[in-house]
């Protein structure tokens, strides 16, 4: 399920051009970009910080790439840039608590999920904050 949802998040990584593309259509042509493809919009999304630095929606997309690739080193540092410029980014977080925990990170991951949960609007981020707080406080 977890995972389910994270595909359904790295949705809000499709570049701008697919945009406005209905949500079905935008999952699907997230699923089916290439590496390379995805290497091209890392660069882009690269420039565009350097350019806005500012910008967090922006370097939530980037995480998102990213972590498409599976770079959680790159992903963790666009999220930890996104919470710097605006701690109260719940996605944020979010993120940061799936790669935290999948680094064996425990008490960030704890940190991440405890902020993802005060900051969450959308309940399913909350649920799931939720589930993740009580695994890892049980272990």
């Amino acid at each position: 399920m977890r995972y389910l949802f994270l595909m359904f998040l790295l949705a809000a990584a499709v570049p701008q051009t697919a945009q406005a593309q209905s949500g079905g259509e935008r999952r699907q042509a997230w699923k089916s970009r290439s590496a390379e493809e995805l290497n091209r919009d890392i660069a882009a999304l690269e420039e565009a910080v350097k350019r806005n630095p500012a910008d967090i929606e922006l370097y939530i997309r980037l995480g998102f790439a990213y972590a498409k690739l599976e770079k959680a080193d790159d992903a963790q540092r666009a999220f930890e840039n996104a919470v710097r410029l605006d701690p109260k980014k719940a996605i944020a977080h979010y993120m940061l608590g799936l790669i935290y925990e999948k680094k064996g990170l425990r008490e960030k991951a704890l940190a991440a999920w405890q902020a993802c949960l005060e900051n969450a609007a959308e309940p399913h981020l909350r649920e799931t904050a939720l589930k993740h707080l009580h695994h890892l406080r049980a272990n």
